[in-house]
């Protein structure tokens, strides 16, 4: 087993990750913090020159499932901080908390770790990766954890194929109209749906409605006025009602694997998409009808009558995704025979913001780019970024002023053994000394963990003057601007909002956020 180093509190990190091996009568939350116990009495035991436990700030709590780094996030921001050179160790209950997920996963964590130098710790065992069969043996239980993983989603994916056959409900939220409830069988449990009182009646309207000839948005509009309780947010929206329309359990059916995630293949990279399945299971449920099937089969004639568009999707807004309104819904592109295009908000009929011409838009989006260019071109110049440099000079500061505590510690040690210094004044002078040390210990650990992320400014100011050159270039790909627009902006957040003496709205305000 490696041998450990001296480490400081300040210099480990803490990974915490619920496990399907773990007690599923324990939540999440229950067997992280059982987990955490553990590695703090670890910490104790074997880190006795370390004053106080790791870090707040160097722990990580992994709250999101999900099989691959990618999809979890606490596990993502922990690789990120581990870049920096002062975290020298990683401790974790078992090296499959950290990935039980494919080849390319496992090389990911290992190339990672290796190259910066971290030392994986677990309660059982320690590994230098640098070392050759410390990082066999790292590898080997990755390995382990992803064929484990395997098994277990294929015993999983059997059960949920039998327990449709049985008519139960798998869904995690139940359909509107239904409430998902537990039924006891036998010795073991199952769940299905039962009427939702305030919910159910409304669920036949809006058949009813759509067979007269009601389109989806106007079927909304209906239910907002009848006073339909809703889940989610103020308003009924058309997507909520057409996803109702063709939904089997309201004729008393249980269906699974309509929209089954598959991967594919798309320009070099492995993406997963959820298209809707022609082919999917479908059998007799438990629970109560909402809907006639007569009514049912008339409304799926008329949703299918409607021939789709055979035009292959050619994206036309390089804002696509970026901007978002106010109340949080995506402002989209709407063309206008007669004027420009616009960007208008889908909950526009409720939230009130007015709309915007699409040029109007990208023109501020464009001076917002030449600006962040700007931003970057001063900063090259002056050689460094302003607030990383003060960070590093107060870290530098505060090491140097606790090595000279140390110093001091050690010449006051020297004078009370060899020099004879009276006791009553080498303990005050002592406990002074020890009470201004770990206070510069505490603001040195403090500015570590807030140390910010080091930013390429060369590789922003390239990634940025693409995209402006794109946008100023009208023969460039739609796509082509919306791909580099991404790399460099996080969000967009829209605010226009309408004029209450009639007059014309007030011009419209845009909050960039930029990936720095």
């Amino acid at each position: 087993m490696y041998l450990l180093p001296k480490l400081l509190p300040e210099e480990i990190l803490i990974y915490l990750r619920k496990s399907r091996t773990d007690d599923p009568v324990l939540t999440v939350e229950e067997v992280l913090a059982k987990h955490e116990q553990m590695l703090d009495e670890w910490a104790e035991r074997n880190l006795p020159e370390a004053a106080g436990k790791i870090p707040e700030a160097n722990r990580f709590r992994e709250v999101a499932s999900g099989e691959t780094i990618d999809s979890r996030p606490a596990i993502k921001a922990m690789l990120r901080k581990i870049e920096a050179p002062q975290y020298k160790a990683l401790l974790i209950v078992e090296p499959q908390r950290l990935s039980r997920g494919d080849l390319e996963d496992i090389g990911r964590l290992i190339k990672l770790l290796r190259y910066s130098n971290t030392i994986v710790i677990t309660p059982v065992y320690s590994y230098d990766i640098r070392d050759e069969r410390d990082r066999d043996a790292f590898e080997r239980e990755l390995k382990r954890g992803n064929e484990f993983l395997e098994y277990q989603k294929r015993i999983m994916w059997n059960g949920r194929v039998l327990a449709v056959e049985n008519g139960n409900f798998l869904g995690s939220i139940a359909p509107y109209g239904y409430n998902k409830v537990k039924l006891k069988e036998g010795k073991r449990y199952c769940y299905t749906l039962e009427p939702n009182k305030d919910e159910a009646p409304f669920v036949p309207i809006v058949f009813e409605m759509y067979k007269e000839g009601f389109g989806a948005a106007r079927i909304a509009s209906r239910l907002d006025a009848l006073g339909a309780p809703l889940r989610k947010g103020k308003h009924w929206s058309p997507e909520s009602v057409r996803n109702m329309l063709n939904n089997e359990h309201y004729i008393g059916m249980v269906r699974w694997n309509r929209r089954r995630s598959v991967k594919k293949v798309q320009d070099g990279e492995v993406v997963t998409q959820r298209p809707r399945a022609e082919e999917y299971l479908l059998r007799k449920g438990k629970q109560p009808p909402l809907v006639d099937v007569e009514l049912f089969e008339a409304v799926q004639a008329k949703l299918g009558s409607i021939p789709c568009n055979p035009k292959a999707y050619n994206l036309s807004n390089p804002l696509a995704g970026l901007v978002r309104c106010q109340c949080g819904r995506a402002m989209t592109r709407r063309n206008h025979k007669k004027c420009a295009p616009r960007l208008v908000c889908g909950n526009q009929r409720n939230c009130g913001t007015c709309s915007s011409t699409l040029d109007e838009v990208i023109e501020v989006v464009i001076q917002v780019l030449r600006d962040a260019i700007e931003d970057f071109e001063v900063k090259l110049q002056e050689g460094t970024d302003d607030s990383e440099a003060q960070h590093a000079l107060l870290i530098a500061q505060l090491e140097k002023r606790l090595a000279e505590l140390e110093e001091r510690e050690l010449t006051q040690w020297d004078k009370y053994t060899r020099e004879g210094m009276p006791k009553p004044i080498f303990d005050r002078l002592n406990a002074e000394l020890l009470t201004e040390k770990a206070e510069v210990t505490q603001e040195l650990c403090t500015a570590r963990a807030t140390q910010p992320e080091p930013v390429n400014l060369q590789e922003c100011h390239a990634t940025f003057s693409a995209a402006l050159a794109a946008m100023e270039d009208p023969d460039a790909p739609v796509k082509e601007k919306n791909d580099l627009l991404r790399a460099c902006i996080e969000r967009i957040t829209y605010s226009r909002p309408r004029s209450t003496n009639g007059r014309r709205a007030a011009p419209f305000t845009l909050d960039v956020q930029l990936r720095v």
